[in-house]
């Protein structure tokens, strides 16, 4: 059955998932000089998902509105597009990194409206 109690958990899950592939992509990204607009693109991603799941959390406890993360959210996925395109060719585990990472934005959103 989905409902909200069982679907619940994947949230954290999620966010850790896109933490973790875009914090690896980052460092990868810098280890591998991998060029000053590839490492800007990795790195505005990950600030951008973190100021977006900061604001998350906040408008679940209410101290903000609960819209607020998605102009953060859109942010990081221009800029997750941005370094697919930019390393499509140059580097396939910053693809494979991304695209999981963007996978898991796009799950997230999909189970918001599944659970509305």
């Amino acid at each position: 059955m989905l409902s909200a109690k069982v679907l619940w958990p994947l949230f954290p899950l999620l966010l850790l998932v896109v933490v973790v592939c875009l914090t690896w992509a980052f460092v990868r990204a810098v280890r591998r000089r991998q060029g000053t607009a590839g490492i800007w693109l990795q790195g505005s991603a990950l600030a951008c998902y973190v100021l977006a799941a900061v604001a998350a959390i906040a408008g679940e406890r209410g101290a903000m509105s609960r819209h607020v993360h998605r102009p953060f959210s859109f942010l990081t996925q221009i800029a997750i597009a941005a370094a697919l395109y930019y390393f499509w060719k140059k580097d396939r585990s910053l693809v494979a990194l991304n695209l999981v990472a963007w996978g898991a934005i796009l799950t997230d959103t999909a189970l918001h409206y599944v659970l509305r």
